[in-house]
């Protein structure tokens, strides 16, 4: 099973991927097992303790989800469109930063699906919570040369300027893209928009720690509110 959704990253190593066991038949040994079984149970628990780590549920309109596979979320703009399909489809996507000391499994980026094109023009807001109900750090700047101070960041806004732009509200070091197939007008018109968002700070204690997050909010205001 691939527990982690590999990006292209500096900051994550990918260099692991984990299979399901195989299991067979085994002929007895001569020697003592002891050792053999010592060392499955520590490879067992090793292995257990990354997917706890990658695979953390998010709770989101009461419904448990794992990263990866995503839940609905309901936007104002897109809720009130007569006869459309309401829904904001969220995929949380986690990866382990291989630091020494400081490695973590942290929140890598957030896909957006089925954004309607009523939202065009508004500005979406998003946050990670704790269980606690804090909103986690997700980001940062670098407020002066050469990384000598930072402000972080608990939120990730973009406007939604138009089918094929999406701006960064402020300076935090998140970045936003737009997936959506422009030459297709289907895709725009059908409520079939997507943007990605990507958490890219400096330093490893800006990310969100995935086995912290527990939910999800995405919000839309009026641009310039």
């Amino acid at each position: 099973m691939n527990i982690l959704k590999r990006y292209e990253s500096d900051d994550f190593d990918e260099s692991y991927a984990f299979d399901d066991a195989e299991y067979g038949d085994y002929e007895e040994s001569t020697g003592s097992s002891k050792p053999f079984l010592v060392k499955a149970i520590a490879m067992i628990l090793a292995v257990t303790g990354i997917a706890y780590g990658a695979n953390i549920a998010l709770t989101s309109n009461g419904s448990k989800v794992e990263f990866g596979q995503g839940f609905q979320a309901y936007a104002a703009c897109d809720s009130a469109v007569p006869g459309a399909n309401p829904g904001i489809d969220v995929f949380p996507y986690s990866g382990y930063i291989n630091d020494t000391g400081t490695g973590k499994f942290s929140l890598d980026s957030i896909i957006l699906e089925k954004i309607h094109s009523s939202c065009v023009g508004v500005d979406f807001i998003i946050q990670v919570w704790a269980d606690s109900g804090t909103a986690l750090t997700t980001s940062e700047s670098a407020t002066s040369a050469n990384g000598g101070s930072y402000q972080q960041f608990d939120v990730a806004r973009f406007w939604y300027k138009d089918s094929a732009t999406v701006l960064n509200i402020d300076n935090s070091y998140i970045d936003f893209d737009v997936l959506t197939d422009v030459s297709d007008s289907n895709e725009y018109t059908n409520g079939l928009n997507s943007v990605q968002i990507t958490f890219d700070p400096d330093r490893t204690l800006s990310f969100a720690d995935s086995t912290a997050i527990r939910k999800i909010t995405v919000q839309t205001v009026k641009h310039g509110s």
